[in-house]
């Protein structure tokens, strides 16, 4: 009797314990289900070729993916120094290039994500080394506000870089383009003898995409403050562009460029500003710490010049300066030579040094250009010196030369 007291007791004890797992069963199951549902509502990820991806699996259980960026294309307003705001596209991200997810509002888009501005901001990669690029369709708020249109697709071409069609950022070639709430990753292996100035830009409907503001440059450097076997002190990114006005204001209201081969730019800038003879106003490139150029005495400054556009033509021209051109489009020139004014076209990148004289040098001349003082610096074609139908309000900046015992006090 006992014994089947027991028995029946052992029993119970293992059909309660049975019911628990199955309770626990059905309870993990419905987790999973809330979880899967969850991310699907969420970004979808377009899948590359399955052998590059596989590869860099393998690297990064290695920990050899050297850092991972994440641009959000998207669409906004920037203000420029003549007080007109202009609606534009762009590539931005969070702090530090992190992923913060979908974006599904205007409000995500402001409290997640920096600022939008053109061009957008550099990527900076080591030869040598393996990176992680993710671009997330994050939408055209403003558009879809006042035309009720968000269905632009985008990519990223990394211009001048010899890289097979998978990434590429060519749409179709074989991969589709990023539509809104998806998600590409564009995996890069930068080889060992690669250096130099490139950028990136949006390959759908090109014309369109690159006039509204859909590039940023890239960088690729073997060592800090190398280039090309050179050594230079510091460095500038001078990128040429352009926008029309009145165009993106059509994109806005209506979703769509009619005539794309009529684009007539109205502001030519460097670094997405415009000079303005205002000199205290902090929207004109004079008073951008990345356009100002300032340098010392006997300095070597590196510039990384690049431009992009539909039709205008650039020519660079640093008053009182000569430089040295070592490279073109990310490669070492076997012959560099001198200048002081370089034509550059949409798409072309020159990495030019410039010899800042010592102020004790002794002078060639009595009105020639050594010591400290400040010269300006811009584009020859006159047409790029007028934004809005305003002269000086275009492509211009300024070369800041200062004492290197400046900088002790600075």
């Amino acid at each position: 009797m006992t014994a089947d007291k027991t028995n029946l007791h052992r029993n119970s004890t293992m059909h309660i314990l049975i019911r628990l797992f199955q309770l626990f069963c059905v309870f993990a199951f419905l987790i999973a289900f809330i979880f899967i549902m969850e991310v699907n509502a969420a970004e979808k990820t377009i899948p590359g070729d399955a052998i590059m991806e596989s590869e860099f699996k393998k690297l990064s259980k290695k920990r050899k993916i050297e850092r991972e960026f994440h641009l959000y294309a998207i669409d906004g307003y920037q203000k420029m120094a003549d007080g007109e705001v202009i609606y534009i596209w762009g590539f931005t991200h969070a702090k530090g290039f992190a992923d913060v997810g979908e974006i599904k509002t205007k409000e995500d888009r402001d409290s997640k994500l920096l600022p939008l501005k053109v061009p957008g901001d550099e990527i900076r990669l080591r030869s040598g080394k393996n990176y992680v690029i993710v671009l997330h369709n994050a939408g055209w708020y403003e558009t879809e506000e006042h035309s009720g249109v968000n269905n632009a697709s985008h990519t990223i071409h990394f211009h001048g870089l010899d890289l097979i069609p998978y990434v590429d950022g060519v749409p179709k070639l074989p991969y589709p383009a990023v539509f809104p709430g998806e998600v590409f990753r564009y995996l890069l292996t930068i080889p060992d003898d690669i250096e130099g100035s490139y950028m990136g830009h949006c390959h759908v409907d090109s014309t369109n995409h690159i006039m509204a503001g859909m590039y940023f440059p890239l960088i690729i450097e073997k060592k800090p403050n190398r280039i090309y076997g050179y050594k230079f002190d510091r460095e500038y990114t001078i990128f040429f562009s352009e926008i029309d006005s009145q165009y993106m204001e059509m994109l806005r209201s209506l979703g769509h460029i009619r005539r794309a081969l009529d684009w007539e730019s109205d502001y030519f800038m460097i670094n997405g500003r415009i000079f303005t003879d205002n000199l205290k106003n902090p929207l004109s490139t004079v008073n951008d710490p990345g356009t100002r150029i300032v340098a010392y005495d006997g300095e070597t400054v590196l510039i990384r010049l690049m431009a992009i556009g539909y039709d205008h033509i650039y020519i660079w021209h640093p008053h009182g300066h000569h430089g040295l051109t070592i490279g073109k489009d990310g490669r070492k020139l076997k012959s560099p030579y001198e200048h002081d004014s370089l034509r550059i076209g949409s798409g072309e990148r020159y990495d030019i040094l410039y010899k800042i004289p010592e102020a004790t040098s002794k002078r060639i001349c009595l009105s020639c250009n050594i010591g400290p003082g400040i010269s300006i610096a811009h584009d020859h074609n006159m047409k790029g010196m007028v934004s809005a139908g305003v002269y000086p309000h275009g492509a211009m900046t300024i070369f800041d030369i200062r004492s290197k015992h400046s900088k002790i006090s600075e």
